[in-house]
Order: C-alpha cells, then sequence, then structure tokens
C-alpha cells in the first residue's frame, strides 16, 4: 500500500510540474500575414493603426467594418451637411474589388476623397481602370533591397533595408492619369505611387508588410510607414478592416438566425424551451429527501432508569434527598419562598398559596423533617415520602 502511494504520489508530482512548464513555456510566434488593427502579431497592423491619431492630429480615424459601397454610400448621405474629405486607407496581402465596389471607389475619389491601398496583389479591375501593374522584379539579384522615397527632401534619407522575397512587387505604369512614383526601391523599380482621379487621388503601394508591427516597430524602419502616410493630406481616416474581418457580427455562426426576426424569436423560444425543460426535469428526477423524525423526548426514560438504578442499590437516603431538592426548589420558583428553614410560618404560607390541606402540607415536612435526621432510612418511609410528595403536587396543579 505505501509503494502504490509513492509512486501515485511521483505521478502527481510530475504531472504538476508538466502543466506548470506548459503554462509558461513561451508561446510560438505567428507569422501570419493579417494585416489586422487587432492583432500584435508580427504582421498585424496594431501599432501602427494606433498611431494614426498622431499621424494625422486632430483628425478621428475610424475602423471600418462595412464593405465598401455602404461605407461610401453613408457619406455621400451627409454630403450636404456634415461631410468633409476623407482618407480611405487599405493594407492587405490582396486587394480585391468587384465591378460595383471599383465604380464606388472611382466616383468616391473623383468627389475629391484619397483612398490608400497597399497590396501584394491587386485586383486585375482595379489595375486596368487606373494605369497599372503589379509584377515580380526582374532586376533585383541581391538578398536584399532599400526603399527610398523620390521627393527632394527625402533622397537625404538612408534606405530602409527589407529582406528581398518582401519587396518583389513593384509597380509598371502606364495610366492616362497623372502619375508620380512617391517611392522605389535602390534599383529604380517603383513601388509607391499616387495616381490622380478626378479631384482626389489613389495611393497605391507594393510593400504592405511595410505597414505591419514588425517593420513599424524596427528601429531602422519604422519611418517608412509614417513618412509614406505623411503624403496623404491631413484629414480625417478611415481604416478598412472588413476586408480582414469581415462585417460587425460576421464570426457569429448565429449571423443569419439573427439577422431575421422570425428566425431570432424562433431561437429564444428554443433556448427558453429548453432552460424550462432543464429546470423542470431537474426537479422531477431529484434524489427524494428523507423525512426527518422529530427528536423523542427521552427525559422521563432517564429518570426511571436512573431511579431504578438507585433503587436496586438500596440507597435510599439518596433517592429521599434528590426528591426533597425538588421540592423544595418547586416551592420556591412556584411560590417564591425561601426554604432555608422548613418551620410553621413556611408551612402556613405554602397552604395559602397552594391550596393544599393544613394536614397534608404538616405530615409532608414531618416527613421531611424525619427523612433529614435518621441515620438509617427504611424503604417504607421512602415510599411514604414518595406519596406525600405526590398528593402535594396533585392538589397545587388542580
Amino acid at each position: 500500500m505505501k509503494t502504490y502511494r509513492f509512486y501515485a504520489l511521483g505521478l502527481g508530482l510530475l504531472f504538476a510540474i508538466f502543466v506548470v512548464v506548459e503554462y509558461y513555456r513561451p508561446k510560438p510566434i505567428d507569422w501570419n500575414q493579417t494585416f489586422s488593427n487587432k492583432d500584435k502579431i508580427p504582421y498585424g497592423t496594431f501599432v501602427l493603426f494606433d498611431l494614426l491619431p498622431d499621424l494625422f492630429p486632430g483628425q478621428p480615424v475610424t475602423s471600418v467594418r462595412l464593405p465598401v459601397v455602404n461605407q461610401v454610400e453613408d457619406h455621400a448621405n451627409l454630403e450636404d451637411s456634415t461631410a468633409k474629405p476623407v482618407n480611405y486607407l487599405f493594407v492587405n496581402a490582396t486587394t480585391q474589388v468587384d465591378k460595383l465596389e471599383l465604380e464606388t471607389l472611382l466616383e468616391f475619389v473623383a468627389a475629391g476623397n484619397h483612398v490608400f491601398l497597399s497590396a501584394h496583389r491587386f485586383s486585375p479591375a482595379l489595375q486596368d481602370a487606373l494605369g497599372f501593374k503589379a509584377d515580380d522584379s526582374k532586376k533585383a539579384k541581391q538578398d536584399s533591397l532599400g526603399l527610398v522615397f523620390t521627393h527632394p527632401s527625402l533622397q537625404k534619407n538612408k534606405p530602409v533595408r527589407y529582406a528581398w522575397e518582401k519587396v518583389s512587387r513593384i509597380l509598371t505604369l502606364d495610366s492616362e492619369h497623372k502619375t508620380t512614383v512617391l517611392g522605389q526601391n535602390t534599383a529604380g523599380e517603383a513601388n509607391f505611387v499616387q495616381i490622380v482621379f478626378g479631384k482626389g487621388s489613389f495611393f497605391i503601394s507594393s510593400v504592405p508588410l511595410a505597414f505591419t508591427n514588425y517593420h513599424v516597430l524596427e528601429p531602422s524602419q519604422t519611418r517608412y510607414a509614417a513618412v509614406a502616410l505623411s503624403h496623404l493630406p491631413v484629414r480625417p481616416v478611415w481604416w478598412d478592416e472588413y476586408q480582414k474581418q469581415g462585417a460587425v457580427g460576421s464570426g457569429s455562426p448565429f449571423r443569419v438566425l439573427l439577422n431575421h426576426e422570425a428566425l431570432a424569436w424562433a431561437y429564444y423560444l428554443a433556448l427558453g424551451s429548453l432552460l424550462l425543460f432543464v429546470l423542470f426535469e431537474s426537479k422531477r428526477t431529484q434524489r427524494i429527501i428523507p423525512v426527518i423524525e422529530k427528536p423523542r423526548n427521552t427525559t422521563l426514560e432517564f429518570v426511571r432508569v436512573i431511579g431504578n438504578l438507585y433503587f436496586q442499590t438500596r440507597d435510599h437516603r439518596v433517592i429521599a434527598d434528590k426528591k426533597i431538592t425538588y421540592f423544595l426548589e418547586y416551592l420556591r420558583l412556584h411560590y417564591h419562598e425561601a426554604t432555608t428553614v422548613l418551620d410553621k410560618e413556611l408551612q402556613d404560607q405554602i397552604v395559602k398559596k397552594s391550596g393544599v390541606p393544613p394536614v397534608e402540607v404538616a405530615d409532608l415536612f414531618r416527613v421531611i423533617q424525619y427523612v433529614r435526621t435518621t441515620d438509617a432510612l427504611e424503604e417504607q418511609n421512602l415510599w411514604q415520602l414518595n406519596r406525600q410528595l405526590e398528593s402535594f403536587y396533585r392538589q397545587a396543579s388542580r
């Protein structure tokens, strides 16, 4: 048995150590390219989104969880009142827009708004409409290239270095719109351009990883994202999260039910019915509560046993003394008389208050005096004392 306990204790200790090690073991780094503003992993955009109020001081920054068409239409409804030109920012691995969304974006920019698009790959329809093409570089041979800006005041800055696989996408321009190359790699290939469209502009970047947490937090690379976004005017900012997280509530498996009132009510009724079933079924099948009997009063049985014990040992003196003590306590409690001296005055008071005939009270007091003074108490004397006491109690309780 001791050996078994020793092995059980050892296994329990090993299990506890395993749990502690697993709990405190560093979690592996998630290198997925989510570009989401809620992710703090290397290729999320939590840091950049947090810095946007500093890059666009005094302007509201909004995380957009609506499709492009809905977001732009909501803004257009305010055109006559509080609507202002905005910067609409997209940072994704791939930017996909359908025909309706493309038309909406073109009208939106033509009205004087700016759209910033950064991705590895762009929708063919978007490339055709704006006259650019995103390709892999064919010039670069080295393992890494630097990113530079073309503005004269920024050319003195040192190139921001990135691994070549991250900057291999370049932009080839063939647009009928006014186009300006804002940034390129050290091989002279464009990767950041501005395409003027109507009253606004599209800002196209083929290096979206430059805007993720990994590069924004890297001291030698952190300035690239800030400088790139500084090409946009200071105005309200929309940050698109619809293409990464979807609409608000879209992650819920019950979104189809909750979007329709009839299905939603059916769902709530089903949940309520299930809850009622559980409550009533649990009461119905619960274990029967046993009936607990009232505790019996065994005082009389105890007294009878003790009395028999004294009587069998023929110790009449002890029984007589206890009966006399109880009688005197009875007189004190019921008639409030001192029982130190059993004289004629006490007898008269007991006769008045109890209603017992004087003869019987006198006989009882005489028997008590006899019991207290005699040396040898016989059984007959004990019986006489008991009869006198019982007679007194019976008459006094009427």
